[in-house]
Parts: structure tokens; sequence; C-alpha cells
């Protein structure tokens, strides 16, 4: 058999695929947060490759950056280039780990909404592995799916007020501002609970929480009354640990979205079938 002759040395691959995400997202920050890591990190990357090919890829604006006309020429190239080779790496996962499935999401939906699912997943032979992050933007290359609230159909995510059963207090009249716990974010919209609770005014002066967890054991605990979104106190209610309260339900303009973010392979469409209730 002939020798074969070594392949010429290329870039490195990281700045490679800086270059990829920083031209198909506009800009060195968002391709930072894509990539987990800094966009001093993702500039210097770019310094590299731009060094060692001796061009120019992006030009350097007071507001931001844009790609040269070489850069966008080439491009769809690295684009297409890099989803050939995330293909090739699902691919081998799956050869690997047959019934493995990622599923990228936040902490607070992996801990409350989708823990309760997987026994009966697993049981179905599909080993699902939850990826924490804190946004969709994070999620590329790292998963098979993801599940994130989002505006559109899916498990609608209304909010609701609960607090631990001997908390709660007797009329929406006796609700005390000081006594509640604000959640942050569209999952816990206390005006919108409000509002559809005939109380446009009340404004609550909790202390506010960034972890739904967190928030929801507080309340379990008897500390406030919390606005949460039901998916994610569904298993708090089902033990006990929490009662909704006065009966009111807000409609949510978010629902709980689970996506595909590359073309699943059977068991990750099993997974999705099942979680999506098709």
């Amino acid at each position: 058999m002939a020798a074969q002759s070594p392949r010429p040395k290329s870039p490195p691959l990281t700045a490679l695929r800086a270059f990829e995400a920083a031209g198909r997202l506009g800009g060195f920050t968002p391709a930072a947060r894509e990539l987990g890591v800094t966009p001093a990190a993702v500039t210097a990357h770019l310094k590299t490759l731009e060094g060692a090919l001796g061009v120019q890829l992006f030009d350097r604006r007071h507001k931001g950056v844009a790609l040269t006309e070489l850069g966008a020429r080439v491009l769809p190239d690295f684009t297409q280039a890099f989803r050939q080779l995330d293909a090739a790496v699902q691919h081998l996962r799956r050869e690997a780990i047959p019934g493995l499935v990622r599923i990228a999401t936040t902490a607070d939906l992996a801990q409350l909404w989708l823990s309760p699912r997987l026994p009966g997943l697993r049981a179905q032979g599909l080993q699902v592995v939850p990826v924490p992050v804190p946004g969709p933007d994070e999620a590329r290359n790292l998963a098979d799916l993801a599940l994130f609230p989002a505006p559109g159909p899916g498990h609608p995510a209304p909010l609701v007020a609960v607090a631990a059963p001997g908390f709660a207090p007797a009329s929406r009249a006796a609700l005390d501002p000081d006594r509640t716990l604000v959640l942050d974010g569209p999952l816990g919209d206390w005006a919108l609970w409000a509002g559809a609770a005939g109380m446009p005014d009340f404004q609550p002066r909790g202390p506010v929480h960034g972890s739904a967890a967190l928030a929801l054991d507080e309340a379990a605990n008897g500390a406030g009354v919390l606005v949460i979104a039901r998916p994610l106190a569904e298993a708090a209610l089902r033990q006990g640990r929490v009662t909704t309260l006065f009966g009111v339900e807000a409609a949510s303009p978010l629902s709980l979205t689970l996506t595909p973010l590359r073309d699943p392979g059977d068991a990750a469409a099993r997974v999705l079938a099942a979680l999506s209730g098709r």
C-alpha cells in the first residue's frame, strides 16, 4: 500500500470555529456565548487566524464588526463544513452509545420539569441526559434536543401563585406584599398574575430569586407567596408541598418548547414524541 502524503497543516480548529460562529451570528459577543468562551477569546482566535492566513476577515467598527468581502464569500463553506463535522460527531455518539439523547435546557427546567419524566423514558430504553445551559444560544453543538420557554405551541406555561398549605392567605385582600417571593424573568411575572387576579396595582416587595428551584423551596417552607409557571411547580403541587391560591391562572405568552438541534436519530425522535405528547 502506497504511503499517503500528510495533510497540509491547517489553522487551529478553535480559530476556524470562532470565525464561522462570529460570521454566522454577526458579532464576537454572540459567537462567544455560543462557544462558551469570552469575547476576548474570540477576538484572539480571529487575530490568530487572520495572522496565519495573511488576510482580513472582519472589518472592526466602532459599533461592532462586519465580514469583509472575502469573509462573506468563504463563510458558507465553513458553515457547511462544521455542520458536516457536527453530524459526524453525532453519528459517532449514536454508534458508541445507542439510545443516548442529550437535552439542552435551563437548570430549573432540568430539575423541576424534565427530571420527573426521566424514569419513564429510561424504562423505554432511552438514556436521556439533561445538559444545563443558560439559554438557546449556548445549546448549539451540545445536545440533540433543546427545551426552553418560547412563544408558540408547546406545553402551556400558565402562571400560578403558590404557597405552603399552612401559609396561604385566606383572601386576596390578605395577601401581604412583604410576604412574597419573586422569581426573576417571564416565568415568574407577578404583574401578569396580579392582573388576572383582579389586583393590577399589587406590587410584591419580597426577595428576588434567580433560581426557580430555590424560590419554590422557600415557598414550600413558608417564606411567602410565589408566582411561578405551573409546569415548574407540578411536582411540588402533586406532593402537597405547596398549594395554588384563589383558583387563578394567568395565561402566559410562553410555552415549554422542545425542538431538535440537528436531524434527530431514532432515539431522539422517540424522546421528542414522548415529551411533546405525540
